[in-house]
């Protein structure tokens, strides 16, 4: 069967996906002589685009296999874990690093920096762990929103991941205008370090060997999509709201405390929460109409 007829089968997250993808793409194209490596960068896109209609047919051929189905409508979940760390590939296209700019920001805010003071006074291994766990935390809650979505309903799983999703790719969009690397990055030891504690620790500095790099600071998107997370749990998975709370309020802490956020990047994305929901429901309510919301 033509390609062409499975375009009927895109769902408004394929469609964002798909518009990240080229948008990023043709951003590459415009900026080569100032980034390295553009043509690999482009190539992957050309594969993202690939597996994700290869999924879209696979998952039309074979439709009743429900882990097919499964790897086909959490996709752009695992794609977010290589479109982050690419933002400092792309950040610094239009501006250089903006940290000097906020850090003093932050000073005439409070007089200092709230993450040494932070990590200075609450100095016990238990609650280096206690915060990190919360960090770590992060990983998990998208997927066990989700998750817990997906198994109770199709349609408010879909909308919640159009808006996690949405609201990700506004994020990476604006880390990639306005690069902000975070107090970890930008100041100098040992302010910005924190004792070594026990397991969560661990955990955290290998995701940040992993994936992380000097971007992603302003605003958080880990107290942004927190927020919206606890908002589509509130609407549509009260019994999993309790269990998130409190889950969500050590994340919080725990973004100054490591010092991956200054507090003003905290502020911000709280400030940012209520604007990135409101684009993102809006924006899934007219491609409905047009895409299919059942996949």
């Amino acid at each position: 069967m033509p390609w062409k007829k499975y375009l009927k089968f895109l769902s408004p997250v394929d469609f964002i996906t798909l518009a990240y993808i080229c948008i990023t793409g043709i951003l590459i194209i415009f900026s080569r002589f100032k980034i390295e490596n553009g043509i690999v960068h482009l190539l992957m896109r050309f594969a993202f685009i690939a597996v994700i209609f290869l999924l879209i047919y696979l998952n039309q051929t074979f439709s009743a296999n429900k882990a097919l189905r499964f790897i086909r409508n959490f996709y752009p979940l695992i794609l977010l874990g290589y479109f982050y760390p690419e933002t400092d590939y792309l950040n610094n296209i239009f501006f250089s690093n903006l940290d000097s700019f906020i850090a003093n920001l932050e000073v005439t805010i409070f007089g200092g920096h709230p993450s040494i003071w932070f990590s200075e006074y609450f100095h016990w291994k238990w609650f280096n762990d206690l915060m990190n766990f919360g960090y770590f935390s992060y990983y998990f809650l998208i997927f066990i929103v989700c998750y817990w979505l997906y198994v109770k309903s199709l349609e408010n799983f879909l909308y919640a991941l159009f808006i996690i999703c949405m609201s990700f790719y506004i994020y990476y969009f604006l880390f990639i205008l306005f690069p902000v690397a975070g107090p970890q990055f930008y100041l100098i030891p040992p302010d910005n370090q924190i004792p070594d504690a026990y397991i969560f620790s661990k955990a955290v500095r290998f995701v940040h060997d992993l994936g992380e790099g000097p971007t992603g600071a302003f605003p958080s998107s880990h107290v942004g999509i927190v927020f919206i997370l606890m908002y589509l749990a509130f609407r549509f998975a009260p019994k999993l709201l309790k269990w998130l709370v409190p889950v969500s309020i050590l994340l919080i802490l725990s973004t100054v405390y490591i010092k991956a956020h200054y507090v003003v990047d905290v502020i911000a994305g709280v400030l940012s929460f209520p604007t990135m929901y409101w684009l993102s429901s809006t924006t899934y309510q007219r491609l409905k109409r047009y895409f299919t919301i059942t996949v």
